[in-house]
Protein backbone atom coordinates (compact mmCIF):
# COMPACT_ATOMS: atom_id res chain seq x y z
CA UNK A 1 0.00 0.00 0.00
CA UNK A 2 3.23 2.32 1.46
CA UNK A 3 4.56 1.64 -2.04
CA UNK A 4 1.69 2.27 -3.91
CA UNK A 5 1.52 5.89 -2.45
CA UNK A 6 4.99 6.26 -2.77
CA UNK A 7 5.30 5.24 -6.55
CA UNK A 8 2.11 7.61 -7.00
CA UNK A 9 4.02 10.37 -5.23
CA UNK A 10 6.81 10.24 -7.48
CA UNK A 11 4.79 10.70 -10.33
CA UNK A 12 3.20 14.17 -9.85
CA UNK A 13 5.15 17.05 -11.39
CA UNK A 14 6.36 19.68 -8.88
CA UNK A 15 5.46 17.50 -6.04
CA UNK A 16 7.29 19.71 -3.40
CA UNK A 17 5.18 22.88 -4.42
CA UNK A 18 1.99 21.47 -4.09
CA UNK A 19 2.51 20.13 -0.72
CA UNK A 20 4.03 23.47 -0.04
CA UNK A 21 0.72 25.30 -1.58
CA UNK A 22 -1.76 22.94 0.56
CA UNK A 23 0.70 23.38 3.83
CA UNK A 24 0.39 26.90 3.26
CA UNK A 25 -3.26 26.83 2.77
CA UNK A 26 -3.89 24.66 6.07
CA UNK A 27 -1.84 27.06 8.07
CA UNK A 28 -2.68 30.42 7.26
CA UNK A 29 -1.40 33.45 8.39
CA UNK A 30 0.72 32.18 11.38
CA UNK A 31 4.38 33.21 12.08
CA UNK A 32 6.64 33.12 10.52
CA UNK A 33 4.00 31.83 7.31
CA UNK A 34 2.62 34.34 5.51
CA UNK A 35 -0.27 34.51 2.91
CA UNK A 36 1.88 36.61 0.63
CA UNK A 37 -0.39 39.46 0.21
CA UNK A 38 1.65 42.07 -1.64
CA UNK A 39 0.87 39.27 -4.43
CA UNK A 40 -2.54 38.78 -4.29
CA UNK A 41 -3.55 41.66 -7.08
CA UNK A 42 -1.76 44.08 -9.29
CA UNK A 43 -2.11 47.56 -10.21
CA UNK A 44 -3.62 48.87 -13.59
CA UNK A 45 -1.09 51.12 -14.19
CA UNK A 46 3.06 51.11 -13.63
CA UNK A 47 5.44 53.90 -13.99
CA UNK A 48 9.17 54.05 -14.81
CA UNK A 49 11.38 56.32 -13.69
CA UNK A 50 14.54 57.76 -15.61
CA UNK A 51 16.67 60.14 -16.38
CA UNK A 52 18.31 62.37 -19.80
CA UNK A 53 20.43 64.49 -20.76
CA UNK A 54 19.26 68.23 -22.09
CA UNK A 55 18.88 66.29 -25.65
CA UNK A 56 16.55 63.60 -24.13
CA UNK A 57 18.97 61.12 -24.47
CA UNK A 58 18.35 58.89 -21.96
CA UNK A 59 21.53 58.02 -19.04
CA UNK A 60 21.91 54.89 -17.29
CA UNK A 61 21.22 55.25 -13.96
CA UNK A 62 23.77 52.36 -12.56
CA UNK A 63 26.56 53.81 -14.71
CA UNK A 64 25.96 57.29 -13.88
CA UNK A 65 24.19 58.18 -10.25
CA UNK A 66 25.24 54.63 -9.11
CA UNK A 67 21.70 53.72 -8.74
CA UNK A 68 18.86 51.47 -10.04
CA UNK A 69 15.55 53.19 -11.68
CA UNK A 70 13.26 51.17 -9.36
CA UNK A 71 14.92 52.83 -6.11
CA UNK A 72 14.69 55.95 -7.58
CA UNK A 73 11.41 55.44 -8.41
CA UNK A 74 10.54 54.31 -4.53
CA UNK A 75 12.78 58.02 -3.22
CA UNK A 76 9.97 59.89 -5.94
CA UNK A 77 7.21 58.14 -4.01
CA UNK A 78 8.56 58.88 -0.58
CA UNK A 79 8.52 62.20 -1.50
CA UNK A 80 5.38 62.29 -3.38
CA UNK A 81 3.82 60.62 -0.41
CA UNK A 82 5.26 63.21 2.00
CA UNK A 83 3.32 65.92 -0.04
CA UNK A 84 0.40 64.50 -0.48
CA UNK A 85 -0.01 62.74 3.09
CA UNK A 86 -0.62 65.50 4.58
CA UNK A 87 -3.82 66.63 2.47
CA UNK A 88 -5.09 62.97 2.98
CA UNK A 89 -4.79 62.09 -0.88
CA UNK A 90 -2.67 59.05 -2.02
CA UNK A 91 -0.33 59.68 -4.22
CA UNK A 92 -2.12 58.85 -7.59
CA UNK A 93 -4.03 61.91 -6.48
CA UNK A 94 -1.46 64.11 -7.03
CA UNK A 95 -1.07 67.38 -8.68
CA UNK A 96 1.30 68.23 -11.34
CA UNK A 97 2.65 70.49 -9.23
CA UNK A 98 3.28 67.92 -6.69
CA UNK A 99 4.60 65.33 -8.87
CA UNK A 100 7.08 68.54 -10.07
CA UNK A 101 7.89 69.22 -6.98
CA UNK A 102 8.58 65.63 -5.74
CA UNK A 103 10.78 65.59 -9.00
CA UNK A 104 12.86 68.46 -8.34
CA UNK A 105 13.56 66.99 -4.88
CA UNK A 106 14.53 63.71 -6.86
CA UNK A 107 16.78 64.86 -9.12
CA UNK A 108 18.85 67.29 -6.74
CA UNK A 109 19.28 63.70 -5.03
CA UNK A 110 20.59 62.73 -7.93
CA UNK A 111 22.91 65.32 -9.17
CA UNK A 112 25.09 64.94 -5.72
CA UNK A 113 25.65 61.28 -6.38
CA UNK A 114 26.79 62.21 -10.28
CA UNK A 115 29.88 60.15 -11.55
CA UNK A 116 31.62 63.13 -14.33
CA UNK A 117 33.54 60.63 -15.80
CA UNK A 118 30.33 58.61 -16.66
CA UNK A 119 28.26 61.78 -17.86
CA UNK A 120 28.47 61.81 -21.69
CA UNK A 121 30.81 64.75 -23.24
CA UNK A 122 28.54 67.55 -23.74
CA UNK A 123 25.77 67.12 -21.68
CA UNK A 124 24.54 70.52 -19.62
CA UNK A 125 21.49 69.77 -18.16
CA UNK A 126 19.48 66.24 -16.86
CA UNK A 127 16.04 65.59 -16.91
CA UNK A 128 13.75 63.64 -14.77
CA UNK A 129 11.03 62.00 -16.63
CA UNK A 130 7.88 59.24 -15.32
CA UNK A 131 6.56 57.17 -18.09
CA UNK A 132 3.25 55.62 -17.03
CA UNK A 133 1.99 52.36 -18.40
CA UNK A 134 -1.93 51.28 -18.40
CA UNK A 135 -3.50 48.11 -19.38
CA UNK A 136 -7.16 49.08 -20.40
CA UNK A 137 -9.31 46.65 -21.56
CA UNK A 138 -6.95 43.96 -22.03
CA UNK A 139 -4.50 46.06 -24.04
CA UNK A 140 -1.38 47.57 -22.46
CA UNK A 141 -0.88 50.83 -23.45
CA UNK A 142 1.54 54.64 -22.15
CA UNK A 143 1.07 57.75 -22.16
CA UNK A 144 3.99 60.26 -23.11
CA UNK A 145 6.87 60.70 -20.52
CA UNK A 146 5.94 63.62 -18.20
CA UNK A 147 8.87 65.44 -17.62
CA UNK A 148 9.17 65.95 -13.96
CA UNK A 149 12.07 67.85 -13.56
CA UNK A 150 15.16 69.50 -14.99
CA UNK A 151 18.37 70.86 -13.75
CA UNK A 152 21.85 72.39 -15.08
CA UNK A 153 24.92 69.91 -14.72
Amino acid sequence: MFATLRALWLRIPFRHMIALVIALYVIKEQFPFSNFPMYSNFDTQAGVIFVTDQNDHVLAMGKVFGTKSAQTKKTYNGELGRLTNPHKRDTTEATADERAQAGKVVLASLVKRVRRKEVPAGTTALRLYLRTFMLQDHALSDAPPERLAEQPL
